[in-house]
């Protein structure tokens, strides 16, 4: 068995660190219904998916422990404060338990920190209990401007700090995962996206391993189904 952060990593628990999520603009409903079936099958943490097919979700996933899941003004978060609210609102009222939201990133590189903060917090209001998950994109951002974006998540009462959206032209690198962890309390999640097809289990580890309490990714399966090769490829590894 594999244990990483103090914490016995069976398939079991590892799917429980993983947001499934479908995301393209061309996605389609017979997509989506057998994301529900897979999410069903694995018992994923959540579904995540875009506006238009939450409603899907939410019956589908009905009797299950997977929360539906929703992003907000993805994925720019180029939208009004007002626009993002008002989306929240929609999207807990539809049944989401879960929001996954884009900060206004040029306002975070003019160091306008205040905005920044204050729409996350009146976001966490209008999400009602529903779990935030702030999405900083850090494929835009320098190490200082990390370390800020985490303080206004951190500020502004979110649930997780988010690396990515996918869309950028990279995914977070192991140091700015590890820079993540470094730049929020322990209450505070640090949720991994944004690696695409290049999605491994010894990458979902790795990232695990720097300070990820979540990983959004579609490839979801394919970490849980090969945690046992891991067990048998990393049991000769010693680290001195």
């Amino acid at each position: 068995m594999i244990k990483v952060r103090g914490i016995d990593l069976t398939k079991e628990q590892l799917a429980k660190m993983i947001d499934f999520s479908i995301l393209h603009p061309n996605t389609t409903s017979k997509e989506i219904l057998e994301g529900i079936e897979i999410c069903k099958k694995y018992k994923f943490n959540s579904f995540c998916v875009n506006p238009n097919y939450l409603s899907l979700i939410v019956e589908g996933l009905k009797g299950t422990e997977v929360e539906p899941s929703v992003v907000l003004d993805f994925p720019f978060g180029t939208g009004t404060e007002a626009m993002k609210l008002a989306a929240a609102e929609d999207a807990v009222k539809r049944g989401a338990k879960a929001l996954d939201m884009v900060i206004d990133i040029g306002a975070l590189k003019d160091k306008n920190y205040k905005l920044v903060t204050k729409e996350i917090k009146n976001l966490v209001e209008a999400s009602k209990g529903a779990k935030t998950k702030i999405i900083i994109e850090v494929a835009y951002l320098t190490k200082e401007e990390i370390v800020a974006a985490c303080k206004c998540v951190e500020e502004g009462g979110g649930t997780y700090v988010k690396s990515s959206t996918g869309r950028a032209d990279r995914g977070p690198t192991m140091a700015e995962v590890k820079l993540m962890r470094e730049s929020v309390s322990p209450n505070i999640g640090v949720k991994v996206a944004g690696t695409g097809s290049f999605w491994t289990p010894q990458i979902a580890l790795g990232c695990i391993l720097a300070g990820a309490d979540l990983i959004g990714t579609r490839s979801g399966p394919k970490i849980v189904d090969e945690l046992p090769l891991m067990e048998e490829v990393y049991k000769n590894m010693q680290i001195l």
